[in-house]
């Protein structure tokens, strides 16, 4: 076989050129600073190939130490290039320098002072030998440094730069059984059959820097839109925060409203209507700002402070009867006889889970009792609080297997809640250190319970006396059956249920201007608007599965 020399250095330059132009064309795009090492890298030994066919048109400085330089020079850039990737200290840079001192000295020697082709290919491929060592060694090390056994761009880097070593290494035993003459270009077929294996280790090693490019901009393109949703769940989460719990105050006013309705006079009646109307408006928007931020939820943090803690649970107490009050609940308030005065603990956290758990109780019950009871005991520094919010209402099939402390998960979907509540209660819990539970029998009621507990540094003898609070139902809320005759046809009864499914309160006010004759179904319509008065979706999903032709079949 008789193969030309400079004819695989003339293809090596091409081929070096392609490969650069193709590692400049991606650092243009995305302005990755290793790929210009990998450009420069293929380029320089471009250049080196070219200047080797040029043997005996320019001096030999250029052809031998110029030309040897820059294929090796290519190696470094290359070694480089890698260390940015990997983001390494490039350890080897200062002795891959003085190899390439001491390379092109013993160059100049064997070309001016000891005219030696065969010891100058000696010399080059010993420098190239301990080049890919060194850049072995550095991916060993990056393999270690990320902990893993198998990363894929480490091995196919590492298998590239192991075949340079083994071409090499194969070089500098095999030029000894195939003499390499005075003039390099007229060398034999081994030194050919090198020039080619290069011409295919710096294919693979594009090959591979490509690959790791790849890799590199799918986790810049990964962790960008982590970040992104990461952004996008935080303003969900504080949407849907703040828009669940603006429902206990309005609920609040809404409660207090209906209590001063029952001894107004006509124009008080007048206003306090008004009221209602607004806060219902208001409850109405709070639905679809909780229907765009169904996501989980984070509680925010927990900043303990010396708290009063006799007040707060009368406060609290105070917002239990006005919640209460709304489906003819009675509530009872029953703590321990003796409670600390003074206790460092997120109050207004505590307050937020305590009034959660007894708007839902509140509820999922009518015409029945609520309960709030807190005990306390001392436990050395600490005092362990013990809360629960027990209903008689319509309890929890725990049988089910439903997470109900999961987000959006509701317990009953004709309540018109959106689950939300339980969430938040069980992670704010959590988060103060304590656990949420529940204990319940379906169709009699449910008790949350949880403790905590919190520094206190009054003794025993210094917590206070605590009175227990108790209201009973104003009387019975239950209506006796409606006529059918009274109630409008089964497909507008149908619809009427499902949007008390999703307790959309407008649309219902909707529903009542389209499908209730004002004459025909004014008893209807009468018992209908007084169950929205009090927000009672349940309530109204039942009235409308009552009156169908078909809901005793």
């Amino acid at each position: 076989m008789n193969l030309s020399l400079g004819t695989a250095a003339f293809f090596t330059a091409l081929l070096e050129a392609v490969l650069a132009a193709g590692m400049w064309a991606l650092w243009a795009r995305g302005r990755a600073h290793y790929l210009i090492h990998w450009g420069f890298g293929f380029f320089v030994f471009g250049v080196g190939a070219l200047l080797l066919t040029l043997r005996g048109r320019v001096p030999d400085f250029f052809s031998i130490l110029v030309g040897n330089l820059c294929t090796t020079l290519s190696s470094v850039l290359l070694y480089a290039g890698i260390c940015v990737f990997f983001d390494r200290r490039r350890a080897w840079l200062p002795w891959m320098v003085g190899i390439l001192t001491l390379e092109t000295a013993l160059l100049a020697y064997y070309s001016y002072g000891s005219y030696d082709t065969s010891a100058r290919v000696y010399v080059y491929s010993a420098a190239q030998v301990l080049i890919a060592l060194m850049t072995l060694q550095t991916l060993f090390t990056v393999n270690r440094g990320r902990g893993e056994r198998f990363k894929p761009e480490v091995a196919a880097v590492a298998l590239v730069a192991l075949a340079a070593l083994v071409a090499h290494s194969t070089r500098l035993v095999g030029t000894p059984f195939f003499p390499v003459p005075q003039d390099f270009l007229a060398s034999g077929d081994f030194q050919v059959l090198f020039a080619f294996g290069l011409q295919l280790i710096h294919v693979g090693y594009a090959i591979a820097f490509g690959n790791m490019h790849a890799s590199a901009l799918h986790e810049e393109l990964r962790k960008a839109l982590a970040d992104a949703e990461a952004k996008d769940r935080q303003k969900v989460e504080i949407l849907g925060y703040v828009s669940h719990d603006l429902r206990a105050p309005l609920a609040t006013i809404s409660g207090y409203s209906s209590l001063l309705l029952a001894n107004a006079n006509q124009g008080q009646r007048k206003h306090l209507l008004a009221i209602q109307r607004g806060v219902k408006y208001q409850l109405n928007l709070i639905d679809e700002l909780l229907e765009y931020a169904k996501a989980e939820l984070q509680p925010l943090a927990i900043q303990p402070v010396t708290t009063d803690l006799p007040l707060l649970l009368d406060n609290i107490s105070e917002y239990g009867v006005a919640l209460c009050s709304q489906q003819n609940n009675g509530f009872r308030y029953q703590p321990s006889t003796r409670i600390p005065q003074r206790i460092n603990i997120d109050g207004k956290r505590l307050q937020q889970v305590l009034l959660n758990l007894l708007s839902n109780a509140a509820k999922f019950t009518r015409d029945g009792l609520v309960t709030l009871s807190v005990t306390a005991r001392k436990e050395g520094a600490t005092c362990t609080l013990n809360f629960a919010v027990s209903d008689t209402g319509i309890g929890v099939d725990l049988n089910q297997n439903a997470d109900i402390f999961s987000a959006f998960q509701q317990v009953q979907a004709a309540s018109g809640s959106t689950g939300l509540g339980l969430f938040i209660v069980r992670r704010i819990v959590e988060a103060m250190g304590g656990s949420l539970s529940v204990t319940s029998v379906y169709g009699q009621g449910a008790t949350f319970s949880f403790v905590l507990s919190a520094p206190a540094d009054e003794a025993d003898a210094d917590w206070v006396v605590v009175e227990q609070r108790e209201t009973e139902p104003v009387g019975s809320s239950s209506m006796p059956a409606m006529p059918r005759n009274l109630m409008p046809e089964d497909r507008a009864l149908d619809e009427l249920a499902g949007l008390a499914l999703q307790g959309r309160f407008t649309d219902i006010e909707h529903w009542v201007a389209h499908h209730a004759d004002q004459v025909a179904h004014a008893a209807f319509i009468a018992r209908l608007l007084d169950l929205l008065e009090q927000l009672d979706f349940r309530g109204i999903h039942g009235l409308a599965l009552s009156g169908r032709s078909d809901s005793n079949t």
